[in-house]
């Protein structure tokens, strides 16, 4: 038997003793929870958990209790700051962690929005089950954004979809990220974005989409790709992916990862963009949906108008033109637009705005025709035929460029040109008799400044007769008073007289 040291007998023996217990304790617990964690983790995660706000104590806890009977002196604590309202829930679906692929995204970037717009907005995780639980309460979920992330394939149920979809009409943003860039999520997404509009189109954001404005102006982002386990960096436009409801860009898809970037981090895979200007590009979304979630929620609301029951004579009925470039983004101000008229004038007006398609047939029994949109119509060769008939036979197309979208601006421009060749979209003139039909229209005022701006038609006439009236600045949403903030259309009064004089003028001629 070995004998023992004075050194292993003593104090510092049991000093030592104690240590090398306590290391192979540490050492233990260490590998079990490593197991343990390996054995629960699932399918998904890839960056780290969010970062705890740091602990707060009394100045009284840096010191040790005072002796008795001694009694320390009263003052008033602190108070926790108020919860910040919430601006975005990270959706739970699914069965697996794939909804949670980067748990620290969302905390990170409420974080850079506190610190750049100086605003402090709150976020929670809700489950898939809780919106379903609302509607079928008929209780609105009222978050601005509900965020989706993952890598894998997903699939809603009906009950599901049905929820997403009222959410989304009532004013809520669906968010999406493809986590990694994967091609994946992008297809389930879309594809459960398709089943709940079938009849919206999920296109490209245009660059002169507001989100690439709405704090810091883009035209160019960092992506990061790997292929083949090769890197390449570039730079190029920023691609999202947009559904619009009305007026706003109600569905939002990123295919380049922009969680991880969020979150600070990158992989050697995938297809990302690069973490300054994923934040800043989340930064801009944040933005975009703050500015237009008072105009969600009147979209939501669509506002029919019934004329009175005893009017014997006959009544000017409105139709709109049906197309492929989001003909209704905003019937609201239709509506507003038909009582304006009815309002403002002795005439006669019937409120069932008729949606028809450019045919002889339906075309016919409708002298005034009304044209709006985002982007290309894609009118058929066939409907353009059609609609130069029903113009060269006394008809009317006026055409407003909903949000004054640069793409709608250039098909449009295409159009006129497609209907006469021979004659050319001309700039209407201040002293034109259009501006004097009902109102005298001698200037317009801007709707962000309420400055005096100048006025914009654009114009085609056949013999004498204007056939063709065009605003590329929007003048019809606004009637409602409530507009796309971004919007560089004309105020409120000024769209009233505009639209007004529109009609009465198509109506003299």
């Amino acid at each position: 038997m070995k004998k023992l040291t004075s050194l292993e007998t003593g104090t510092g023996g049991r000093v030592l003793r104690m240590a090398i217990v306590l290391s192979v304790a540490v050492g233990l617990a260490t590998f079990a929870m490593a197991q343990q964690q390996k054995k629960t983790r699932r399918l998904g995660t890839c960056g780290p958990p969010p970062r705890k706000n740091p602990q707060r104590q009394t100045s009284a806890e840096g010191f040790p209790p005072l002796p008795l009977p001694v009694t320390p002196l009263r003052r008033s604590e602190p108070k926790a700051e108020p919860a910040p309202p919430l601006m975005m829930a990270k959706l739970e679906y699914g069965t697996t962690q794939d909804w949670n692929t980067d748990p620290g995204d969302v905390d990170n970037l409420m974080r850079h929005c506190r610190y750049e717009l100086g605003l402090w907005y709150g976020w929670r995780h809700l489950s898939i089950q809780e919106v379903v639980a609302n509607h079928k309460a008929d209780k609105k979920t009222k978050i601005p954004i509900l965020y989706i992330s993952g890598h894998e394939m997903f699939g809603f149920n009906p009950e599901e979809r049905a929820a997403l979809r009222r959410y989304i009409l009532d004013g809520g943003t669906l968010l999406g990220d493809a986590c990694c860039g994967r091609e994946e999520f992008r297809r389930s997404f879309m594809g459960e974005v398709s089943r709940m509009f079938p009849d919206r189109a999920f296109d490209n954001l245009e660059l002169d989409h507001p989100i690439f404005r709405a704090y810091h102006k883009y035209t160019n982002v960092h992506y990061r790709k790997f292929e083949e386990g090769v890197q390449h960096d570039f730079q190029g436009p920023p691609q999202l992916l947009g559904m619009n409801i009305g007026c706003r860009t109600a569905v939002i898809l990123t295919p380049w990862d922009m969680s991880c970037g969020w979150d600070e981090h990158v992989h050697p895979h995938g297809s990302r963009l690069l973490p300054g200007d994923a934040i800043r590009l989340g930064i801009n979304i944040i933005s975009y949906v703050a500015g237009l979630r008072q105009l969600g929620e009147v979209q939501a609301v669509t506002r029919e108008l019934q004329a009175p029951i005893r009017r014997s004579r006959q009544r000017f009925q409105m139709a709109q033109l049906k197309h492929d470039g989001d003909w209704n983004p905003d019937p609201n101000s239709t509506q507003q637009w038909l009582r304006h008229l009815a309002v403002d004038s002795s005439l006669a007006v019937h409120f069932d705005l008729k949606g028809v398609e450019a045919t002889p047939e339906r075309l016919v029994n409708y002298p005034f025709v009304y044209m709006t949109g985002h982007r290309n119509p894609r009118l058929g060769n066939s409907e353009t035929v059609s609609l130069r008939s029903h113009l060269q036979a006394g008809g009317f197309l006026f055409i407003n460029n909903c949000c004054g979208r640069s793409a709608f601006d250039q098909h449009v421009r295409s159009l006129a040109g497609t209907l006469f060749p021979q004659q050319k979209l001309e700039k209407i003139s201040g002293d034109h008799p259009l501006l004097r039909s009902f109102y005298k229209v001698a200037g317009v005022r801007d709707r962000q400044s309420g400055g005096q701006r100048p006025l914009e038609l654009w114009g085609v006439t056949l013999g004498k007769r204007l056939v063709l009236v065009y605003s590329p600045h929007d003048m019809i949403t606004h009637l409602k008073q409530v507009s796309d903030p971004y919007g560089n259309g004309y105020d409120a009064e000024s769209c009233r007289r505009l639209a007004v004089n529109v009609v009465a003028y198509a109506l003299q001629n």
